[in-house]
C-alpha cells in the first residue's frame, strides 16, 4: 500500500491568467465540463489537480515521471465520491508497486484544497 497527498491554494488557482491554457494542459474533456458546471470553478480545480498530484506522489513518479496530468481522469460518484479511471498509463505503474486499487478523496475548507491518495 502507498499513501500520497498534496494541498492546493485555491487563491493560486484563481491568478493563473490564462485558465483555458492550464484546464487543456492538466484536465480531460469529461473533466473539464464536470468544472463548468460548478459555481466555484477555482475551489473545483485546485481539488482535482491535488488529487491529481497525490496520485502521482503514491505512485511515486511525480510530474514528469510517466505520466501527464491530463492522462488522470477524476469523476465523480452520484453522490460525488471521486474516483479515478485506471488508464493504461495508470495500470503500468500500478503493476509496478503490485496494485491494482486507487481510492482518492477531496476537501476544500478555506482556501485550500487537499487531496488524499492510497494505492494497493
Amino acid at each position: 500500500m502507498e499513501v500520497g497527498t498534496d494541498i492546493v491554494k485555491i487563491s493560486r488557482i484563481k491568478s493563473i491568467k490564462n485558465q483555458d491554457d492550464f484546464l487543456n494542459k492538466n484536465f480531460a474533456e469529461t473533466e473539464i465540463e464536470y468544472i463548468n458546471k460548478k459555481s466555484d470553478k477555482a475551489q473545483t480545480i485546485a481539488g482535482l489537480f491535488a488529487c491529481k498530484e497525490a496520485i502521482l506522489k503514491a505512485l511515486g513518479i511525480g510530474i514528469g515521471g510517466g505520466v501527464r496530468l491530463n492522462e488522470i481522469c477524476i469523476f465523480h460518484e452520484q453522490d460525488g465520491r471521486p474516483f479515478v479511471q485506471i488508464t493504461p498509463q495508470l495500470n503500468y505503474f500500478l503493476n509496478l508497486k503490485n496494485c491494482n486499487t486507487i481510492s482518492v478523496s477531496i476537501s476544500h475548507d478555506g482556501d485550500y484544497a487537499v487531496a488524499f491518495c492510497i494505492i494497493c
